[in-house]
């Protein structure tokens, strides 16, 4: 199996839901609804990234393309969150 940004990307997501979904319990009610909801939506930024990694290994067969590709993807999306970010608070 080869090594993409994607992978690592799913790994950290993964790693990062399981660590809330098993963290301690918290007092307050609101805010254990939404440690739930982030580790929901962790889960589901790990699907996507992987049906994404699928996608892209199918249509670019060369490591290196696939690296640049898959980088550059990345970066497009976290500058896209940061503009909705910045856009709507």
């Amino acid at each position: 199996m080869k090594l993409t940004p994607l992978n690592i990307v799913t790994s950290a997501c993964l790693v990062l839901a399981l660590v809330m979904l098993f963290s301690p319990a918290r007092h307050i009610p609101v805010q254990k609804g939404v440690d739930v909801m982030l580790t929901a939506l962790c889960f589901l930024a790990a699907i996507i990234a992987f049906i994404s990694d699928l996608i892209f290994r199918k249509f670019i067969p060369l490591l290196r393309n696939l690296w640049v590709v898959e980088c550059a993807f990345i970066v497009f999306t976290l500058v896209l969150m940061v503009i909705l970010k910045i856009t709507v608070a």
